[in-house]
């Protein structure tokens, strides 16, 4: 049997649509697995007004199930005298079945007693009501609400629930909302009700009503006709994803109109307006050929045409969040953007780590002293202007009404070359915030690199300075983001430069600053904890081996741009055709030394055999080699050398008893191990490679 579900209510938010069908099918998988009913397929349907649910070939009843429940062992549950005792007794009381139909199962751990059940399935029809009923009013949304006399809570109110099995009636009741045949088409295009006969009648009424449940369909139609009817020659229409799924969502039935606005708003930057266009208007903005905004745009109608009236009211609309935004640049212009910089002193970035000011304080310290450690010392001017007025635009106008909250940045970057400061300043200040989501561009020039860091490192680590530490889905200050940009924007950069070093260097800032409630110590190391975990990710996301990510992290986590290298190097290296089989000999010279716990000194008149005098000698002559190797970064050279004893370290385990009954041999042989294991292990700890 096929089913159908519709939930028809007031239109709710367009961000509401896609989770709330998303747990309809979720919850309406899970029953069905839980109850044992097999399915073809569910699909979901949903427009503002409705939330519809296509289950294909369902079984006509439930799968029969066999149920073996083991109980306690046979000696436990049989006496010496064979009758059974008051633990069979009870446990054949349990399953509610005589003594007589306990039934002996042989298992691994010997015999046991058991009870078999045999539960018969129920008619699909029959489970249906329930089934459906639980599924509307376990829908749950971000924000819900109450209305008229009703207990139960939603998005918006319910108007109207149709529910068929093929074409029959599934009689339920949520509310006083009683399951019906009725549906409803377009609010303003189509009948207010209409009747259904079955389940494909309901889908052709629905389309001749004007509505397409389908929302892929809906968006493709929005793509379409505004590349058909919205775009003259030599102009684009700016389609963001996220804009095209939100406007798709909003309506039954699109039907795009292309608006204009007066061109003398066109001297604000075309960002702002932009901005103004998607964000507050729902509107696509249309461009030239060059990328330049022109007074147009599109907006998606909620109809089957087009309309005048709709194409005016939406214009006048947009034309006073212009006028709005043409004021805010104008009134921001009147003064220099530096001027700005001192009122921060009043707003709060967060109560124990002070204001946005102090904030900004600590950042140009840590900024002087990267400068240093990183050779910008040229740039340094640069960078702690551009840290200065990094902040200046939030208590603009036009972004301090709260707006244009999305253009912080772009905006102080803008007034800053207005105001006269030069290029490396301003493309540093709109710079520093990127990157704000996963997959943004990264910061390109220095000044926009080191300011992005210190504000960064600064808010993670003064955050758990005070204990503000993210656990589960709660992270307000956004420090995983923090933490991702930091290592994203050094790894960029190709910057020579230690996370180690860098927390030390705010942890330092923050204690001067009298802000710190936590121990050093412990901050230093929770943080590093929350950045190694970071720098994996990155890793993981540039299609390195997990093996290989661990391995190295844990000798080095440090230096991002060295970590980078011995992975390279690692790659390069396990094409090697005896790269396996080395790893697995060092995971033996690593598990057979691991837990001596003795002095590790190496006697050379206890080497007794010749196969250890010439892993001594191998290992002598490495450690003769190795600190000028490592001192020169020289990663492969030193792995190819580990390569080249392969069959030193080979020959030792085919020919020497590492255990022997010669207590001071035996250590001997283990320190010689131990001393292997611990060079091995510079560059990437092998142990944790797994061969494949």
């Amino acid at each position: 049997m096929n089913i159908l579900l519709e939930i028809g209510m007031e239109e709710i938010p367009a961000r509401f649509l896609k989770p709330a069908l998303n747990d309809l099918e979720k919850n309406m998988k899970t029953y069905l697995k839980e109850n044992r009913i097999v399915f073809e397929e569910v699909k979901t349907y949903g427009t503002p007004r409705r939330l519809i649910l296509s289950i294909s070939n369902l079984a006509e009843k439930q799968e029969d199930l066999n149920i073996l429940n083991q109980g306690p062992a046979k000696h436990i549950a049989f006496g010496s005298n064979g009758d059974l005792t008051k633990a069979g007794m009870g446990f054949a009381k349990s399953q509610g079945i005589e003594a007589t139909d306990l039934e002996i199962i042989e298992t691994p751990k010997g015999e046991y007693i058991a009870a078999k059940k045999f539960v018969k399935g129920k008619e699909t029809q029959t489970l249906l009501p329930e089934a459906l009923k639980g599924l509307v009013e376990g829908l749950t949304f971000p924000k819900s609400m109450k209305w008229s006399d009703k207990k139960m809570k939603f998005a918006r109110p319910i108007q109207w629930i149709l529910a068929l099995a093929d074409n029959d009636l599934v009689e339920f009741e949520v509310e006083g909302y009683k399951s019906g045949l009725i549906s409803r088409g377009h609010r303003f295009f189509g009948e207010k009700e209409f009747a259904v006969t079955g389940i494909d009648d309901y889908f052709t009424k629905v389309r001749a009503n004007n509505v397409i449940v389908d929302i892929e369909e809906r968006k493709n139609m929005i793509v379409e006709m505004i590349n058909k009817n919205c775009a003259s020659a030599g102009e684009k229409v700016v389609i963001e994803n996220e804009l095209l799924d939100e406007v798709t969502n909003l309506v039954e039935y699109p039907y795009p109109i292309v608006g204009t606005f007066n061109s003398e708003f066109l001297e604000v930057p075309q960002d702002v307006l932009i901005i103004s266009m998607q964000v507050h208007q729902r509107y696509f903005p249309i461009l030239d050929s060059d990328g330049n905004l022109l007074p147009k745009f599109v907006v998606v109608r909620n109809g089957i045409d087009g309309s005048e009236n709709v194409r005016i009211g939406n214009e006048k609309v947009l034309s006073a969040r212009l006028s709005d935004a043409r004021f805010f640049y104008q009134e921001d212009l009147k003064k220099p953007l530096s001027e700005n910089v001192e009122k921060l002193k009043h707003v709060v970035f967060q109560k124990d780590l002070g204001t946005i000011h102090q904030k900004l304080e600590r950042s140009k310290k840590i900024a002087e002293k990267l400068a240093d450690i990183l050779g910008f010392e040229g740039n340094k001017s640069d960078i702690l202007r551009t840290i200065e007025l990094s902040k200046a635009d939030l208590v603009s106008n036009m972004i301090g009404e709260k707006e244009f909250t999305k253009l912080q940045g772009f905006m102080g970057a803008e007034y800053a070359l207005r105001s006269g400061e030069n290029e490396k300043v301003a493309k540093g200040i709109e710079e520093h915030y990127y990157p704000r989501y996963q997959g943004d561009k990264l910061p390109q020039n220095i000044e926009g690199v080191i300011t992005g860091i210190c504000d960064r490192i600064d808010t993670l680590v003064g955050c758990f300075g005070i204990g503000l530490i993210p656990s589960g889905s709660k992270d307000p200050f956004a420090l995983r983001r923090s933490a991702l940009g930091i290592v994203n924007i050094i790894s960029n950069s190709k910057l020579d430069l230690s996370i180690d070093e860098l927390v030390n260097i705010s942890i330092d800032i923050l204690e001067l600053d009298g802000v710190l409630k936590k121990e050093k110590e412990k901050v230093k190391s929770d943080v590093m904890e929350f950045m190694n975990q970071r720098i994996i990710n990155v890793l993981l996301d540039k299609g390195y081996r997990k093996d290989f990510i661990l391995s190295i992290l844990d000798v080095e986590n440090e230096n991002l741009l060295e970590v980078e290298k011995k992975l390279l190097t690692l790659e390069e290296v396990s094409s090697n055709e005896n790269f396996n089989e080395l790893v697995s000999l060092l995971k033996r010279v690593g598990n057979i030394s691991k837990d001596y716990k003795g002095t590790v000194n190496i006697t050379e008149e206890l080497l007794k055999e010749g196969a250890e005098k010439s892993l001594y000698n191998f290992y002598m002559e490495f450690m003769g080699i190795s600190e000028e190797i490592l001192g020169k970064n020289d990663y492969l050279t030193y792995l190819k050398t580990i390569l080249s004893g392969k069959e030193i370290i080979d020959n030792f385990f085919d020919s020497v008893m590492v255990m022997d009954e010669d207590e001071d041999i035996k250590n001997n042989r283990l320190s010689l191990l131990t001393s292997l294991n611990a060079i091995f292990n510079r560059v990437a700890n092998l142990n944790l490679i797994e061969t494949k």
